[in-house]
């Protein structure tokens, strides 16, 4: 079994890359569907368990508020949100819970608040004694304002129905997070019954790419819709899926 988790003395089995060449910030990757914001929950549960089955180290945090969660339920219980540690009220300890030596959760309904500047979430990771090698956000539309509380590197994914509608839904979601950090990746996710893969991929490389100025990699497809995908265990249908994005994770 392994030994309980810390915040002071955890070793990182991942690999011994960081012994040779010391330490870096862990990069900030954002998982969002702007159409149904719980979807974003259930695929971070799923590839924060991959990652962690790889040997990393992974901060989650969680940014999906209570009426859009659709009753899926907090992982432990939360002392405090983790704005008060952002904002130096509390220690770090106290805004975030092992839930297996190496995955941690922290819930943060509140950094978008923020408003000064304060140190961020991944160089405080640095200084905690536990060499994270990622951290990965649930959130939902309109919180891109807590992104830049997080780190410097930040990576974005949108999962995305193909209709039309929530097309442009996700890309209200793109626009309004480049207005507010800047971003060092974009991956698309796309969902939708058969025959609409191809024009969604166009609309990914033409409004995108040609408003946003910036190159969006289409990750993957799934064949139903995003009103139909099941929050519990949806993501076993597309191994292959969720094992490209733990790698698309693991190289960013």
């Amino acid at each position: 079994m392994s030994e309980p988790a810390t915040l002071n003395g955890l070793k990182d089995q991942a690999d011994g890359l960081r012994e040779l060449f010391g330490q870096s910030p862990p990069p900030v990757h954002v998982v969002c569907c702007p159409n149904r914001p719980s979807l974003a929950l259930s695929l971070v549960s799923e590839l924060s368990q991959s990652l962690v089955s790889l040997e990393r180290t992974v901060m989650w945090v969680d940014e999906i508020d209570f009426a859009n969660r659709e009753q899926w339920p907090l992982p432990c219980k939360v002392k405090f949100d983790l704005s008060k540690t952002l904002q130096g009220f509390v220690d770090l300890d106290q805004s975030v819970t092992p839930l297996k030596p190496t995955l941690w959760y922290g819930l943060s309904l509140h950094t978008g608040r923020i408003q000064d500047g304060v140190q961020t979430l991944s160089d405080r990771l640095m200084r905690s004694g536990v060499e994270f090698d990622t951290i990965i956000v649930s959130t939902a539309a309109l919180k891109a304002e807590s992104f830049k509380h997080y780190g410097a590197r930040i990576h974005c994914t949108a999962l995305t129905g193909c209709e039309p509608a929530e097309l442009n839904q996700t890309f209200e979601w793109l626009a309004q997070t480049q207005d507010q950090t800047p971003v060092a990746s974009w991956g698309l996710v796309l969902a939708g019954e058969a025959g609409t893969f191809e024009n969604s991929v166009a609309w990914a490389e033409e409004k995108v790419q040609s408003n946003l100025g910036s190159k969006v990699k289409v990750l993957g497809h799934i064949d139903t819709s995003v009103a139909k995908l099941s929050l519990n265990s949806g993501w076993n249908r597309w191994p292959e899926l969720t094992a490209k994005l733990s790698n698309h994770l693991l190289i960013h």
